[in-house]
């Protein structure tokens, strides 16, 4: 049974919302702070010229690490304001907390200890900055987890936010390495190479396989109380992975060239498995948008083929295509993410998340969808156009329902 929907807007115009202008606070006091990291990599550089170019090699491999998270983030976009105070809080904030601790805190304390230079090198470089700066690029992945859960989703959410934190803290740790080489030997080629072209992912990938994985995967699950177990677990993980890269220099033979060849047998394989993780991953979102749009095609909102479309990348690429064609490029793709969100607002409210709200929030989201496919179809025809709406979803009934996803059920999948 299906209804005309009335051609008055449904969307309901709110105000900014809390987390928006969370974000925005966090961003403008990040900015503010950078220029305490400017001030710390001016005194350990010494030349400003040379910081500014450091600046600019460093870019590279932060704009490959960037343009893979957001490969990773298509499906699903999260939100600007959260992905770029991800990004400046590991660039500004987690380096200045790893500073501080580090030579204020932990060093202090454990010098006395180590009878020679060379242990509080070794401490230093495989003990030390692996658990501090693992612990402090965890915090945007902390405040989603813990406040934003009706954002953070699930692991993808967590590879992107902790990626984001790692790549911001990558770059300006380039730029210390790139700056001191130039100073000292007038030549960072070879430390470019190094850091810019074989490995611009490792930070991205201690954190996100260690951080990233374990607290988006306590997302999925009902309570906060989770990140009790989540967030040792992560900091294990990632803190073990940033001490293997750390103490290759420590354990492995050979000089450069046996660097080269643990490189290959062991890092290699380990950011092939991160890739091959995270697209497993993507595929379990897809089938989980499927499964939950296919609720909402049986209740009447979407016919079987706008399922297939909505839940498959080639799909949404012809949903695009179309648009792009008749000038609705930007309404199409805000449509998809509607879906998109429902899908995953169905989930949430399947394993028990956000039950308080659920009957409002899917409301307002199914009001959206009807906002852009009206909108459209007026476009496309000319005229204003009436179009029909589902019936009511069935709601929850307190029946089990798969952690991650009722992903047999629904629309299947075409080869």
């Amino acid at each position: 049974m299906t209804a005309t929907a009335p051609l008055s807007p449904l969307v309901r115009k709110d105000g900014p919302s809390v987390g928006l202008i969370a974000g925005v606070i966090g961003i403008a006091v990040l900015a503010l702070a950078s220029f305490g990291v400017i001030l710390v990599l001016g005194g350990a550089i010494g030349n400003p010229l040379v910081v500014a170019t450091s600046g600019l090699m460093a870019l590279v491999p932060l704009a490959f690490v960037i343009w893979a998270v957001l490969a990773i983030d298509r499906w699903e976009p999260e939100p600007r304001v959260a992905m770029w105070f991800a990004a400046l809080w590991g660039g500004v904030a987690a380096v200045l907390l790893t500073l501080a601790v580090n030579s204020f805190v932990l060093e202090p304390l454990v010098a006395p200890f180590l009878r020679s230079q060379e242990q509080l090198q070794f401490y230093a470089t495989v003990i030390q900055a692996p658990i501090t700066e693992e612990l402090w690029k965890s915090i945007p992945v902390v405040i989603m987890f813990l406040f934003f859960r009706r954002t953070f989703d699930g692991p993808v959410d967590g590879v992107v936010f902790a990626a984001l934190s790692a790549a911001g803290f990558a770059f300006t740790e380039n730029i210390l390495y790139f700056g001191t080489s130039l100073a000292e030997s007038g030549d960072g080629s070879f430390i470019f190479f190094l850091r810019g072209i074989m490995s611009p992912l490792t930070h991205a990938i201690f954190t996100a396989v260690g951080f990233g994985l374990a607290l988006g995967l306590a997302a999925r699950l009902r309570s906060r109380w989770w990140i009790l177990l989540a967030f040792p677990a992560g900091w294990l993980v990632s803190a073990l992975l940033h001490a293997l890269w750390n103490s290759a220099s420590w354990w492995v033979p050979g000089g450069t060239v046996g660097f080269f060849v643990y490189y290959l047998i062991v890092q290699v394989p380990l950011c092939v498995l991160a890739a091959a993780l995270v697209w497993l991953l993507l595929r379990q979102e897809i089938r989980i948008t499927r499964a939950r749009l296919h609720d909402y095609g049986r209740a009447g909102w979407f016919t079987a083929e706008e399922v297939e479309r909505l839940a498959t990348g080639d799909g949404r690429a012809s949903l695009m295509d179309w648009a792009r064609r008749r000038g609705l490029r930007r309404p199409m793709r805000e449509y998809i993410v509607t879906a998109t969100r429902l899908a995953n607002h169905r989930q949430r409210a399947l394993v028990g998340r956000d039950r308080s709200r659920a009957v409002a929030d899917e409301a307002s989201l199914l009001a959206e969808l009807l906002h852009h496919r009206r909108g459209m179809a007026t476009a496309a025809v000319g005229h204003p156009v009436a179009v029909a709406q589902g019936a009511a979803v069935s709601a929850p009934t307190g029946a089990r329902v798969q952690r991650f996803g009722d992903l047999d059920g629904g629309w299947p999948p075409r080869p």
